[in-house]
């Protein structure tokens, strides 16, 4: 009878498991954005949401949750119930680059954060002012060494990868500018309209090819392994003779650790579906975004690469920060 009863137990603890995967989700989803509302990564965050309620039945809510270089929002993230019913879509900032700024964080991204799926890889682009006489990265090295004080440059704030990268090409290929952190994207990219700076690293968007083809910037150089299709004259760092960077600027959905792994599968195959979809990748193409959709073990995987590539930029930079 012991025997009987014990198997009863086990096949109804697999019935459980079985309908925990098949029911979820059975309520909203919510999604921590840690970014105010508007910017490309909440943009982004909805995208994903509408998707997911076409595949589900369940829309994701977003919760914008900005400051502290992201890490307000992946503490919120890290400290919901790891039920499935919560996850962030987060930076490269976030995961692997914070962690090697700051001497101390709220959150531990390999301890407290379950990858799910990375969703999209940034295509940057680094975007020269029309009144610096360089048409290619050699000649805007060598116009920077013989006028150091004339050519200033625009992060989006310090710490950044779009900050760091370009600390990085310093040291790689003796680059000379003076730079000045902004405030986000948006206040750095009409500073560079103004001319108060004549270099920056945005992603490139389509506002950002426009002002390349109609000759208002010039983009001298793609971060990642292809160029970009928008701007197929624009040669990529290898090309120009750079060393790899080893680092690529993602935005990936993240989980609480500790979620139950066939609610981590159902929620990586759900996001990925979206992330692949025809309707998504050509929409988020123009916006110069590249879409990944893997799944949780592959973005795992991945991440570490990133995370050796977010040290080395870090050490080069030599910036530190503080909470």
């Amino acid at each position: 009878m012991l025997r009987i009863g014990l198997s009863l137990l086990f096949v109804a603890m697999l019935g459980t498991v079985s309908a925990s995967a098949q029911d979820f989700p059975s309520r909203p989803v919510k999604i921590i954005v840690p970014f105010p509302p508007g910017g490309p990564v909440d943009v982004l965050a909805r995208g994903i949401g509408e998707g997911f309620r076409e595949r589900t039945g369940q829309p994701m809510v977003v919760e914008n949750r900005p400051g502290a270089n992201t890490s307000i929002g992946a503490t919120a993230c890290k400290n919901a119930d790891p039920d499935g019913y919560t996850v962030c879509l987060l930076t490269g900032s976030t995961i692997t680059l914070n962690p090697f700024l700051y001497p101390s964080l709220p959150y531990t991204p390999e301890k407290d954060l379950e990858p799910v799926s990375n969703v999209v890889i940034a295509r940057q682009v680094l975007l020269v002012h029309r009144s610096i006489p360089a048409n290619t990265y050699a000649e805007l090295v060598a116009f920077s060494k013989q006028n150091p004080d004339k050519v200033t440059f625009g992060s989006f704030g310090v710490g950044g990868d779009s900050h760091l990268v370009v600390e990085w090409l310093k040291s790689k290929s003796g680059l000379q500018m003076t730079h000045v952190p902004y405030q986000g994207a948006a206040p750095a990219l009409v500073a560079f309209e103004r001319g108060d700076i004549q270099l920056t690293f945005p992603v490139a968007t389509a506002p950002v090819v426009e002002r390349i083809k109609s000759g208002q910037g010039k983009g001298l150089l793609v971060a990642g392994a292809k160029r970009d299709p928008n701007l197929p004259d624009t040669p990529t760092f290898k090309e120009a003779g750079l060393p790899d960077l080893d680092y690529e600027t993602f935005f990936g959905v993240f989980a609480p650790v500790n979620l139950a792994k066939d609610r981590l599968e159902k929620l990586g195959r759900e996001i990925s579906a979206v992330v692949r979809s025809a309707s998504f990748i050509g929409k988020y193409a123009a916006v110069g975004y590249d879409a990944v959709g893997n799944s949780p073990a592959e973005f795992k995987k991945s991440l570490e690469k990133n995370m050796a590539g977010g040290r080395n930029l870090v050490t080069i930079s030599g910036v530190k920060l503080s909470q």
